[in-house]
């Protein structure tokens, strides 16, 4: 069986002919980044609601697979999404008020309003 050389070095390649110029492999292009840039771009300008949170999860991908400027832009790009995105600001407030206050002492009386109209709830025999 043929001795395969073990190193920790990723471009050193398997095959010692493989890279006969020696120096670096060529990497991948950095897609998630692209995709990062271009969801975030799009948060902004189209509908924000659904593109800032896939901009920031591909930033954050992006960043983890060793993408740091593409994944550092895309971050600051979905905060310039969220920022100029009334739907998130209303869907953040909307959270906070819940967390802050507690919405079940506000909603009682509105939905036991509805319920007398339905004839849901309790009934008296």
């Amino acid at each position: 069986m043929a001795q395969i050389p073990l190193s920790l070095d990723p471009n050193s390649g398997a095959n010692p002919g493989s890279n006969p110029g020696g120096g670096r492999a060529p990497r991948g292009n950095p897609v998630m980044g692209w995709c990062a840039v271009g969801f975030g771009l799009l948060g902004i300008f189209t509908i924000g609601f659904v593109f800032v949170p896939l901009g920031l999860i591909c930033s954050l991908l992006a960043l983890f697979m060793g993408q740091a400027a593409w994944g550092f832009i895309g971050i600051l790009l979905a905060i310039a999404g969220f920022v100029t995105s009334p739907k998130l600001w209303i869907i953040v407030g909307m959270g906070w008020f819940y967390a802050w206050f507690d919405a079940n002492e506000f909603l009682k009386p509105i939905i036991d309003f509805f319920n007398s109209f339905t004839g849901g709830g309790t009934r008296e025999v």
